[in-house]
């Protein structure tokens, strides 16, 4: 495992002998002296200090073997009439709308990271046949919570007004993020599908909570 300082007061791991997520928990649970918080990343994690009371060489004391934890797995129902940008992927993809439905909701995606604003999981990676598509040229200044985006390799939820350049092709009805309540359901390391839905279905389910 190599490490980079960032400043004073961070550093980052890369070449892991785990998955980040998996590394970043166990830092976190390890609740070493001056350790204030460890993010995942997709490949790295950013550990953050205080540089009076850590010393990087608590981590070589650390376990990194999988943890016994149970997988979380979340279900987030997609209304895909909703989405923006649908009918340009498709086309940029040569694929009906119904094939890019069918493709991005048949598997579960990894959460590989949260960040960007509160609560953002970035997932992935996407089907190939759904890879490439790039981010919008001008960026979007206010993209809705809820919208469920795609770019490269990747996919994810806005969760909160936000702008935004990703390619916008569905929404869902579900709160993922309330700050107020400390609510953040969606943590690197779960697993995310994506259920399409009607537009009626997204009306009743409209605002409850993942």
């Amino acid at each position: 495992m190599k490490t980079d300082v960032l400043g004073d007061s961070a550093i980052i791991l890369r070449d892991l002998s785990a998955p980040a997520h998996q590394i970043a928990e166990a830092i976190q649970m390890a609740e070493l002296p001056g350790v204030i918080e460890a993010v995942a990343s997709y490949e790295t994690v950013g550990v953050y200090f205080n540089p009076h009371v850590f010393d990087v060489r608590f981590l070589n004391e650390l376990d990194f073997s999988p943890s016994l934890t149970p997988v979380t797995r979340h279900q987030i129902p997609v209304c895909y009439e909703m989405g923006m940008d649908l009918d340009e992927v498709s086309a940029e993809l040569a694929l009906s709308n119904e094939e890019v439905i069918r493709f991005h909701a048949s598997m579960d995606y990894d959460c590989f990271a949260v960040g960007f604003c509160p609560g953002f999981p970035y997932l992935g990676y996407l089907p190939k046949v759904l890879s490439g598509i790039p981010r919008r040229s001008s960026p979007r200044v206010r993209v809705e919570p809820g919208s469920v985006a795609i770019t490269g390799k990747q996919t994810g939820v806005y969760p909160m007004v936000r702008p935004g350049g990703w390619a916008l092709i569905g929404k869902t009805p579900l709160c993922l993020v309330d700050v107020e309540d400390a609510y953040f359901p969606i943590k690197a390391g779960d697993k995310v599908r994506f259920v399409p839905i009607g537009l009626a279905d997204y009306e009743s389910l409209e605002g409850e909570r993942l």
